[in-house]
């Protein structure tokens, strides 16, 4: 018994060597770091550490407010083992933000941050500090993407003058607008200005001329960039002609779409033509004239440059603005033509060499359409169909926000009845064949409405049936919105018709409905159809609601001259049955 005590003392022993009991191996009681051990193998779990480090995942990120950069701070021991529990907090600077995954380093030693630009869309540097009790460790990561350009509105000035310009307009790496961030001028010794870029990102600088010739260079400063125009002060042309070939002539227009304009809006797009040589090098200096083609529908607008030669550019470049006034376009309906030359050139003319790119002008909504997917919804005592109504401006994009009115026209009735033929119940079977019709069934009799001028008053000579009402009664069918009666973002909307069960297929109907704020034609559209019924109902063994009109049989008396004997044809029907 002894020794079996004996041998099971030897076996914890070995063990707890093992894990890091007794003197060898990991302490479980303390460790050379001042903090303490959970077992032989496992992580280091201390309060302090011997070094911080911080790494980021990239070294720049773009100014467009989507891009994020991942700060990574790891605790490590002297010996560079990591160490979790380690109380880490950030901070960032020049308009940055951040959120860390935590307060302190994880069983691997390390937390972690997402940084983003924040609401600052500068060009900037932005420094990460990522701090440890009395560790710290910094990083820094380049805001990128920030781009300025100038056109001067004209290029060569003469000394003195008045009213001159230069147009900048600042965006981001998507080219979106930077609207509202400060920008500062200076053109030489003549004038300076602060201000802010509108809601295109644009500013226009205006000055007058010095009386010396020479060049003047108008410099802006905006996002964290900077561009330099270079103007020649001098009574005639000074810009040299162009002497390269010019092999590619371009125009691009952004956007391709672009609203009207009103007193209190500027919208306007951005066009770009670009001037290349032999290997794609770009042409300076190329005279540009911008115009609408004889702006053959008649939609106007105008150019920010006005009907001033621009000249290219370093890269080619030569830019300005097409700012669209109240008239929307057909679809591609509005053309930008850039004459160019190598010289000087008074007017854009058939023989000058152009360049062509289209854009539509919508105005807000602009075509109405109404369809729907045929199904029945059966409800307990009615039935219901849905209709979607569609709103797009004169580009097909879909219009949000846009009033829909519907109405509802009840322009017919009709008298009949259903028999069961071949599993099914129909209205009509004629033909002669008995194989075919078992039961010959004549096609329902149509009758228009009796209420002829739809002020719902019954008037003399309107009962045609003399039943003491006007047939069918106003309130047959019902026709509502579901939901808001607004578009929604993809333009839509959706309206509802509901009727008795029993007055299913008797009824033909024509739905209206019209969009507020739409002056063409296309505002209103129509859907003309019979009360549907459900094919369930039709199959079914059972007799469906509508079997017989309310209106009445087709029973036509021989005898009766104000009625048509034609069945089928709609027509005022005096017949009472």
């Amino acid at each position: 018994m002894r020794m079996k005590h004996g041998i099971l003392a030897l076996i914890a022993a070995l063990l707890l060597t093992a894990c890091g009991g007794g003197g060898g191996g990991c302490d479980a009681g303390s460790s050379s770091f001042g903090g303490s051990t959970s077992g032989c193998g496992a992580a280091t779990v201390n309060t302090t550490a011997a070094n911080l480090v911080l790494q980021l995942d990239r070294a720049s990120v773009t100014n467009s407010g989507s891009d994020t950069i991942t700060a990574t701070a790891t605790a490590t021991t002297s010996g560079g083992q990591t160490v979790s529990g380690v109380p880490v907090s950030f901070t960032v600077d020049n308009n940055a933000l951040y959120t860390p995954s935590g307060t302190s380093t994880d069983t691997a030693g390390v937390v972690t941050a997402k940084v983003s630009i924040g609401a600052d869309r500068s060009n900037r540097i932005i420094t990460i500090t990522a701090q440890s009790g009395s560790l710290s460790a910094t990083a820094s990561v380049a805001v990128t993407g920030a781009k300025l350009t100038g056109t001067p509105v004209p290029a060569v000035v003469a000394p003195s003058s008045n009213g001159n310009r230069v147009d900048f307009r600042l965006v981001d790496a998507n080219s979106n607008p930077m609207a509202g961030q400060a920008i500062a001028v200076t053109a030489g010794a003549v004038a300076t200005a602060n201000g802010v870029t509108g809601t295109n990102g644009e500013y226009s600088f205006t000055y007058t001329a010095p009386a010396a010739s020479g060049a003047l260079d108008v410099t802006a400063k905006a996002g964290g960039v900077t561009n330099t125009q270079t103007v020649q002060v001098q009574a005639g042309s000074a810009v040299p002609p162009v002497v390269t070939p010019i092999l590619s002539a371009s125009v691009a227009v952004d956007p391709s779409v672009v609203a009207v304009n009103d007193a209190s809006t500027n919208n306007r797009a951005e066009v770009r033509a670009l001037f290349l040589g032999a290997s794609n090098a770009p042409i300076k200096n190329v005279r540009v004239r911008f115009d609408l083609d004889g702006d053959v529908n008649s939609i106007g607008g105008s150019f920010s440059t006005g009907d001033n030669i621009v000249y290219s550019d370093a890269n080619g470049i030569a830019s300005t603005a097409y700012i669209p006034g109240s008239r929307a376009s057909p679809t591609n309906g509005v053309t930008i033509r850039a004459c160019y030359d190598t010289v000087d050139f008074p007017v854009c003319n058939a023989g000058k060499p152009a360049a062509k790119k289209t854009l539509t002008v919508a105005a807000e909504p602009l075509s109405v359409t109404i369809g729907t997917n045929n199904l029945i919804i059966i409800g307990s005592l009615t039935y219901k169909q849905q209709f979607v109504v569609l709103v797009v401006d004169s580009a097909g994009r879909a219009k949000g926000n846009v009033d829909v009115v519907p109405s509802i026209d009840l322009q017919y009735f009709s008298k009949g009845q259903y028999s069961r033929v071949g599993g099914s119940w129909i209205n009509q079977c004629t033909d002669p064949d008995p194989a075919v019709c078992p039961v010959v069934i004549p096609p329902p009799v149509a009758c228009l409405n009796e209420d002829i001028n739809r002020n719902a008053v019954l008037e003399t000579g309107e009962d045609l049936n003399v039943n003491g009402q006007l047939d069918p009664r106003k309130s047959d069918v019902a026709i509502s919105i579901v939901g808001s009666s607004k578009t929604d973002s993809t333009g839509i909307v959706t309206v509802q018709i509901e009727y008795p069960k029993n007055l299913g297929s008797w009824i033909a109907y024509k739905i209206l409905v019209s969009a507020s704020g739409i002056s063409g034609t296309e505002g209103r559209a129509s859907w003309f159809d019979v009360l549907g019924v459900p094919i369930t109902d039709v199959k079914a063994e059972g007799a469906p609601a509508f079997i017989r009109s309310v209106y009445g049989v087709v029973v036509v008396p021989a005898d009766d001259p104000t009625d048509s004997p034609d069945r089928g044809v709609v027509q005022p029907c005096a017949n009472k049955n």
